[in-house]
């Protein structure tokens, strides 16, 4: 039996010590009975001696082609997906690789979701927004709330998210760990497909796993919508047994994870919605460009709810939210105030008022779905004109320039595609031709109009704005013409000289 030593300090450790047949129980073993792990890496020139070598494969590199560097760098023990010559060293065969390092990951950090309880929501689209919207409530409730999301992380000691890039399992392992030596005794975490896909949550026992809604997205990376749904549907195994399910019951794909995890768990299914009987629902009151008011109904009591953004995700997300706070018996009441204390969540749908007549919203979409939802809102409110402003790179993405002009203008009567240069010091001359069409649009804004700027969520790991070699963010670039529109002037008469 190999013993490693810690990667991290390269002094042996028992605190992390973790037998892998005990995480892999269907493992097989080749020269020897079991696997020691003090540290582990998947990358071999990185490997230190007394490491236990996890061969990772992925589309663009096979962990295995790398065993032999990892072996000459001193590694103590080869994870692997096929038997591959390892020069004696104990070689441990498992099915999934990626599975292996999440599972070791969340092992070696010593959380096994027994100190803290993890609420795990996905969905494709809505996952941000319902993340911070149920930490809102349960921290109006009382609990000690970490997140863990795109909009930043938060443990029990910070006041303002830290934005991290939240990419690999060890990561958020890592940050899990960090979540519950703050004090949180919940973390509500937003897991993507791309994490699913990796496996992220393999290790831990999730208290409450929530899904906003299963719709099309991110085929490149999956290929296809049922290859999408089926790693999204790999939340239902992160939960506990006495766990708990929340779905949005309006979701047609509902239903079937409902169906699944009543087969595969003992635990309780939460619903909420806006057009079905759920547990929690709601009804709009009222909905108009300055905000919405919804009835909840939860726990047979109905409630007023007030909301700063009136698109009807944003009432989903919400209702969302409060079923994953009624698993958690928080009282009616509290779930109202935690929904209307935080306003809107940063990075998602957000009001920009400088003064203006009109209304100015931003929003950094991470899809098509999420997109179509926000503008059919806004298009329905609008009783002027809807005007969308979009980065290129952003409509790039969301299936290039002429598909998203084609699409807005279903609910737009302008959509105006904005290259990254118009407030460079290096614009070219279509950069200000540019600039050009887009100050004569915002000059012709009247009072009942509506202008929806979207730009790219931006890069965590991007370092400080430098203004020689960056371009300005879309959403930069409006807030100072608005500022400079609607600049306060003073009056003739404050410059006179007495007489």
């Amino acid at each position: 039996m190999t013993q490693p030593r810690d990667s991290a300090s390269g002094s042996p450790s028992e605190k992390n010590l973790q037998k892998l047949s005990e995480l892999f129980p269907d493992a097989s073993f080749f020269a020897c009975s079991d696997i020691e792990c003090r540290g582990f890496t998947d990358q071999a020139k990185e490997c230190r001696p007394g490491d236990v070598f996890v061969a990772r494969c992925s589309d663009h590199d096979d962990g295995h082609e790398h065993i032999a560097t990892a072996v000459a760098m001193g590694a103590a023990g080869v994870v692997a997906e096929r038997m591959v010559p390892t020069d004696g060293v104990p070689l441990c065969v498992v099915s999934d690789s990626s599975w292996a390092w999440a599972r070791l990951a969340h092992a070696m950090e010593g959380l096994r979701g027994r100190g803290l309880r993890v609420i795990a929501v996905t969905g494709t689209s809505g996952k941000t927004s319902t993340v911070w919207l149920t930490a809102s409530i349960l921290a109006e409730a009382g609990l000690r709330v970490g997140v863990i999301s795109d909009a930043g992380c938060v443990d029990a000691l910070s006041s303002l998210p830290e934005r991290d890039s939240i990419t690999d399992p060890r990561q958020l392992a890592s940050w899990l760990r960090r979540l519950e030596k703050s004090g949180c005794s919940h973390a509500v975490v937003e897991v993507s497909s791309k994490l699913l896909a990796k496996h992220a949550l393999a290790g831990v026992a999730c208290d409450t796993v929530a899904v906003t809604n299963l719709g099309r997205a991110h085929l490149d990376l999956h290929g296809t919508a049922t290859a999408y749904h089926a790693v999204k549907e790999r939340i239902l195994q992160a939960a506990s047994n006495d766990g708990a399910l929340v779905v949005n019951s309006d979701d047609p794909r509902s239903q079937r994870l409902v169906e699944r995890y009543k087969d595969e768990c003992t635990g309780s299914v939460f619903t909420s919605g806006l057009q079905s009987r759920a547990t929690v629902s709601a009804t709009a009151v009222e909905r108009t460009l300055a905000g919405q008011t919804l009835l909840l109904r939860c726990d047979g009591v109905m409630m007023p709810v007030s909301l700063d953004v009136p698109v009807t995700s944003t009432a989903r997300n919400a209702v969302l939210a409060a079923a994953i706070a009624t698993r958690y018996r928080v009282p009616a009441e509290k779930i109202a105030r935690g929904l209307e204390s935080i306003g809107s969540v940063a990075g998602r749908i957000t009001r920009c008022d400088r003064g203006q007549d009109f209304t100015v919203f931003i929003d950094r979409p991470s899809n098509g779905h999420s997109l179509a939802s926000t503008l059919s809102s806004l298009g329905r409110l609008s009783h002027g004109r809807l005007l969308v402003l979009v980065e290129e790179g952003l409509a790039d993405q969301l299936g290039g320039k002429e598909r998203f002009a084609s699409r807005a203008s279903r609910w737009s009567e302008q959509t105006l595609i904005v290259p990254p240069g118009i407030a460079s010091e290096n614009a070219t001359v279509e950069d200000l031709q540019a600039y050009a069409r887009l100050d004569k649009e915002l000059s012709q804004l009247r009072a009942g109009d509506c202008l929806l700027v979207l730009g790219a969520v931006p890069q965590i790991d991007s370092g400080p704005f430098d203004p020689e070699h960056d371009f300005m963010p879309l959403e930069a670039v409006v807030n100072g013409w608005l500022e400079l529109a609607h600049e306060p002037v003073a009056e003739w008469g404050g410059y006179r000289r007495a007489a």
